[in-house]
């Protein structure tokens, strides 16, 4: 009987030790982590130029009360195109996408896309700040992080080269966006939507004649083994890309956590954005060269010829936008440009 009690106060003690820990030791497993998904592989330039970052900064921020893991290569959910879905149904509490994948969703947003508005994606990036009010009711599902964009596309093609608006004629090419899919078919080419992650095949097996594509994309998904030429000049538009968070994540923040992520997104991260792809892109250039691409620069009568093609398809798009959405898209694009 004595042992037994012994054993007793024993076990007691012990849990008395255990609570009294429980106090003096910091729990990690109260930090909120939030779940971000992405589907372009882990060394991509978002990734490793503004998500990988952003975590990073808000784990410091927060002393590691509120953390990002980042699941790259569609691990919660393969499919670019799903990304906006993913995060307003709360698969993902923070996820990078097209909006272009989903164009219905984002019809002023991708005004942005219209070819010769700018020259780089850190201008195209401020002017979409510049104008959210203009086109801020398109995200109220989500809460926005990030809005940017990448430098004007280049067409990479897989035997025959691009020089004049004749050459594009009966051409499969792969297009970012609708805006650019009604510019090559009023080229005269056979516009083909895919996401970027299946580019690499379709090229290869002659699905697609060509791509247009922003220049970080060429290492990205290894179009310089594929492509013999890229014509780096032709008229064509900015991408945009967003990084949103799922309203209820956000709403279940606390008041300092949420006042620590709006500090560490908004203009400025997407500006990183936009300067990560820049970077990104000047080395695509890079390797396409080193890798033999032959490298293509229209002329002005080519260029002339180009942008006298696709006027009316510009046009036709425009008022078409203006009445599915209710407004002056015409009025959103001069937003954009400045004019």
């Amino acid at each position: 009987m004595g042992y037994l009690n012994r054993s007793k106060h024993s076990l007691i003690a012990m849990a008395t030790a255990m609570v009294i820990a429980a106090f003096l030791v910091p729990v990690q497993a109260d930090a909120d982590q939030l779940k971000a998904a992405h589907f372009m592989p882990p060394m991509h330039p978002m990734d490793r130029g503004v998500m990988t970052p952003l975590a990073e900064e808000l784990n410091a921020a927060t002393d590691g009360a509120l953390t990002i893991r980042i699941y790259p290569s569609g691990e919660l959910g393969k499919g670019p195109v799903q990304q906006y879905k993913r995060v307003v149904t709360g698969v993902a509490d923070i996820a990078f996408g097209i909006p272009a994948y989903t164009a219905t969703q984002f019809p002023k947003t991708v005004m942005i896309h219209m070819p010769g508005l700018f020259d780089s994606g850190e201008a195209a990036t401020n002017a979409l700040w510049d104008n959210l009010d203009a086109i801020s009711d398109e995200y109220g599902e989500t809460k926005l992080l990030g809005l940017w964009a990448n430098n004007p596309s280049v067409l990479i093609s897989r035997e025959k080269p691009v020089r004049t608006l004749a050459d594009v004629k009966g051409m499969k090419i792969r297009t970012p966006n609708p805006v650019m899919a009604e510019v090559v078919e009023a080229w005269g080419g056979i516009p083909v939507s895919m996401p970027t992650p299946e580019i690499y095949n379709a090229m290869n097996t002659g699905v697609i004649d060509a791509v247009i594509i922003g220049p970080s994309g060429i290492r990205s998904y290894k179009l310089n083994e594929i492509g013999k030429h890229a014509t780096v000049n032709i008229p064509s538009a900015v991408d945009s890309f967003y990084l949103l968070m799922n309203k209820q994540s956000w709403e279940g923040l606390s008041d300092e956590h949420k006042a620590k992520l709006d500090e560490l997104t908004g203009r400025d991260l997407s500006l990183r954005g936009a300067k990560a792809f820049y970077a990104a892109g000047q080395a695509g250039l890079k390797l396409a060269k080193d890798s033999g691409i032959e490298i293509i620069e229209i002329d002005a009568a080519a260029d002339a010829e180009f942008r006298s093609a696709m006027a009316d398809a510009l046009a036709a798009l425009v008022e078409k936008t203006s009445k599915e959405t209710g407004t002056d898209a015409s009025k959103i694009i001069a937003g954009f440009s400045g004019k």
